[in-house]
């Protein structure tokens, strides 16, 4: 391996590195939210809760709604949908995260193990 393909490599391993970290902090301040009444009172029960049951309720009743009335509700729901998703995505890639940054870590550990090769200029 050359000199500038094995700092390429080491700055890919170190830039994941520092990525999974944010990816722990980040599930981190969610497990903190969850600790937070005011988050459990507007997120938990009032959003993910309340919300969503009073969207499926107009969706089981749908001849009272018009077509834009309906679309903007099938919204609503994909909304609460996509940010439930993202709070699970995140929980578990800081949950893999440590084993990941182990492997990165060990990978490093080969990569610089290996002999580097010098190309003088002439």
């Amino acid at each position: 391996m050359s000199q500038d393909n094995l700092k390429e490599k080491l700055k890919e391993i170190d830039d994941r590195i520092i990525q999974l970290k944010k990816e722990i902090e980040l599930g981190d301040a969610i497990h903190k939210l969850h600790e937070d009444e005011n988050f459990i009172k507007v997120v938990i029960d009032g959003y993910f809760d309340s919300e969503e049951k009073r969207i499926a309720g107009l969706l089981f009743n749908p001849t009272k709604l018009k077509r834009d009335q309906l679309e903007n509700i099938m919204d609503k729901a994909t909304g609460i949908r996509n940010f439930k998703q993202f709070i699970q995505t995140v929980l578990i890639n800081a949950q893999l995260a440590p084993e990941q940054i182990e492997e990165e870590e060990t990978f490093r550990k080969q990569v610089t193990s290996e002999p580097v090769i010098t190309v003088e200029d002439k």
